[in-house]
């Protein structure tokens, strides 16, 4: 990308959460992740999980991502050059800024690839934007764009895609689990709106789709002692058997793309604790860079900048 400077000197900044690109990135992005240095048994287990999921293809979607929402925007808005950051591993928010700004331009649309506006997800976005306006020749002025989850063109990713899973699936029986990363319980007794947050999407979800059987369930829990949200999308599978499902079509809607979480935690563990509890699993396909969500990243980089595209 070769970013020219225009209208007013501003420029988007697409944030997502960051990948290893091999193995032998493990261990410093683990580092980096858990803010000490992994033991070798973590290393190994977190090479063998990304070895099962053919490696993170996290850097590949999202670079496409990027491209489609500045061929997007210079439809409606030439000289808004959209850039790509991640919180943790390459390429950095903390070096992006920076680099933003060396290349002439002094306003900086910083827009998180996590539509939920939860104090748990945001505040390390803000932490590296910090840090970058801190590591930058001059301050740019950050407008950190969040809380997209009803955007119209997200929710008509979500609802549309599975509704047509339903339609291949053909099984009455199938239940619907809308599916988000879960959080320590601590954060929900601290008041961090993401419960409501994810509850008031998945009802938008699931009325935009008709949806009649579906349940609202949580994945992905850290591995720590404390308490964690739930239900858990195990504990939603065993009630569904028990309410005389033999389907359980998961939609990952707590996500924009695939990663670990999606390939690994749902597609590997979630599906062998389904199918050895007599449950088909099968998984709606996530946005990744869909038209759908190209909009919706063009409306929310345009919310204060003159109107929607």
């Amino acid at each position: 990308m070769s970013p020219t400077r225009g209208d007013g000197a501003t420029a988007v900044l697409l944030m997502g959460y960051g990948s290893p690109e091999g193995p032998e990135e493990l261990p410093d992005y683990l580092a980096e992740v858990i803010h000490r240095r992994p033991t070798q048994a973590m290393v190994e287990e977190y090479r063998r999980r990304y070895a099962l999921i053919g490696g993170s293809p996290q850097r590949r979607i999202l670079e496409s991502l990027r491209e489609k929402l500045e061929r997007r925007l210079r439809t409606v808005r030439p000289g808004l050059p959209v850039y790509l950051g991640v919180k943790h591993w390459k390429p950095n928010v903390t070096d992006v800024v920076p680099k933003i700004v060396r290349d002439g331009f002094d306003r900086i649309i910083a827009i998180p690839l996590s539509p939920y506006a939860s104090t748990w997800i945001l505040e390390p976005y803000r932490a590296t934007l910090e840090a970058g306006r801190a590591a930058s020749p001059r301050p740019p002025r950050l407008d950190l764009r969040t809380a997209w989850h009803l955007d119209p063109n997200l929710i008509r990713y979500w609802s549309t895609a599975i509704r047509s899973e339903l339609d291949r699936v053909q099984d009455p029986s199938t239940v619907v689990l809308l599916s988000a990363h879960s959080l320590p319980r601590r954060m929900e007794e601290k008041g961090d709106p993401y419960p409501g947050i994810l509850a008031e999407t998945a009802g938008a979800i699931a009325r935009a789709g008709a949806l009649k059987r579906w349940m609202f369930t949580y994945q992905s829990p850290g591995n720590t002692t404390e308490p964690w949200l739930g239900p858990d999308i195990t504990e939603r599978i065993e009630e569904a058997k028990a309410q005389g499902s033999a389907s359980a079509l998961v939609a990952s809607f707590g996500f924009i793309f695939d990663h670990l979480e999606v390939l690994y935690d749902l597609d590997i563990v979630v599906r062998e604790f389904a199918e050895e509890h007599g449950v088909r699993y099968q998984r709606v396909p996530m946005p990744n860079d869909a038209d759908d969500i190209v909009e919706a990243l063009t409306n929310v980089a345009l919310e204060k900048e003159g109107g929607r595209g």
